[in-house]
């Protein structure tokens, strides 16, 4: 069987992609993964359409799919699984793909919560899915979750690959070079809440605060949340022109919505981006620098 999977970038992309391939190792004999940004789906899937009927399986993860690129995408070999809110708004458009498409914390664990009747794991492979799952919602139970992210955040391309052939027995001890990443990805995110430009304003009537930055945006978006007691956090990345949305554990916005409205985008009710927009540089104009 020869299959292809296409996956987000991040972690849980990664954890995503070796969920399928612990189910299907031992049938495939082509297993081959493209990564991709939630902001170059349409155009690369564009690109791509004449070799998805090369394979047996498609499998779709972990990506945010917009009207455009369901249309290319929906093929009989074609599985999609993700997690995401606006994504489940838009699960009524696959007329020939089957679409597992739910709100959960993660599609890593969304897929070990449909398939885990199906193989056994061992108690490092869910350790290993715990921490994604726990990481991707940024429900923090164990630092494993953060330090996992960090190894994942600075490994070369292409990363899924590297992630699933260093952890495909599942959770371990870090070797010594993932010590030292750990470390650099944690300096990095001090050196960067240390030197941030931060301000303040409000979306409706939700305390927001708002940065730059490219780098650690889960940590940086939930660190400045806490210090300035804001509801919603916003992470501007001026270099990729796209815009993150985090919100306060306690707040109930769904900022899903708001990367929608705002910037073209989506995600899930925690967690959302999409593109800099006119519409949002406007309204982030009547922001004012924190003391």
């Amino acid at each position: 069987m020869n299959i292809l999977v296409w996956t987000d970038s991040d972690l849980d992309g990664a954890g995503a992609a070796l969920v399928i391939k612990w189910l299907y190792n031992e049938k495939a004999k082509v297993f081959r993964i493209n990564e991709v940004t939630e902001s170059t789906i349409s155009g690369k899937f564009k690109g791509a359409l004449g070799t998805l009927d090369h394979y047996d399986k498609v499998f779709i993860l972990d990506l945010d799919l917009p009207p455009a690129a369901i249309e290319v995408v929906d093929k009989k070999n074609v599985v999609v699984i993700d997690h995401h809110a606006t994504h489940v708004k838009n699960k009524h458009l696959y007329k020939n793909a089957k679409a597992v498409i739910e709100e959960f914390p993660s599609c890593t664990g969304l897929i070990y919560e449909k398939f885990k009747t199906v193989f056994n794991l061992t108690d490092e492979q869910k350790q290993l899915i715990g921490n994604i799952n726990d990481y991707d919602c940024y429900n923090i139970q164990n630092v494993d979750a953060l330090k996992l992210n960090a190894i994942h955040r600075n490994l070369n391309n292409p990363k899924a690959e590297k992630f699933i052939d260093s952890f495909f027995t599942g959770f371990r001890e870090y070797t010594i070079l993932e010590k030292n990443s750990i470390k650099l990805y944690f300096k990095k995110f001090k050196d960067q809440i240390q030197n941030a430009q931060v301000f303040k304003g409000k979306i409706k009537t939700y305390d927001t605060i708002a940065t730059f930055g490219d780098y650690a945006i889960n940590e940086v978006a939930h660190f400045l949340i806490k210090k300035h007691n804001a509801q919603i956090g916003i992470i501007v990345n001026t270099k990729a022109k796209t815009v993150s949305f985090r919100r306060h554990k306690g707040c109930n916005v769904d900022v899903s919505i708001l990367a929608k409205n705002l910037c073209n985008g989506g995600g899930y009710a925690a967690a959302g981006g999409g593109a800099l927009t006119e519409q949002f540089a406007n309204l982030t104009k009547t922001f004012l620098p924190c003391e």
